[in-house]
């Protein structure tokens, strides 16, 4: 079986295989609708995306980010000025505030780029 680590936040938060996903004890005992713990999720789907072959491999850390945020944070949010609430907002789509202003950020720079 092939697993994949997968880190968040500067510590191991999951492990992915094909077919399966297992939390680190710190992401796990969270409760179910917290946004770190639903992040950490998503980036396991992503990790499973690649190990099964529906993504181009290989995994990274910062790939799996960019996979969660896309899930959970609508472009359009991104193309508007950031309003004052964004701890609202964050709460409201249910993402980290840390990942709402990277997902911004990553946004921003990819614009330029243009």
């Amino acid at each position: 079986m092939t697993l994949q680590a997968i880190t968040y936040a500067g510590r191991t938060a999951a492990t992915a295989s094909p077919r399966r996903f297992f939390l680190a004890d710190h992401i796990d005992q969270r409760a179910p609708e917290d946004p770190e713990r639903t992040f950490v999720i998503l980036m396991c789907c992503c990790a499973r995306d690649i190990l099964t072959g529906h993504l181009p491999g290989p995994y990274s850390d910062s790939a799996a980010r960019a996979y969660a945020a896309a899930a959970l944070i609508p472009t359009e949010v991104l193309e508007r000025p950031a309003p004052a609430g964004d701890r609202r907002l964050a709460h409201g789509l249910g993402v980290p505030l840390a990942e709402l202003h990277a997902a911004r950020a990553d946004h921003a720079a990819r614009a330029h780029t243009r």
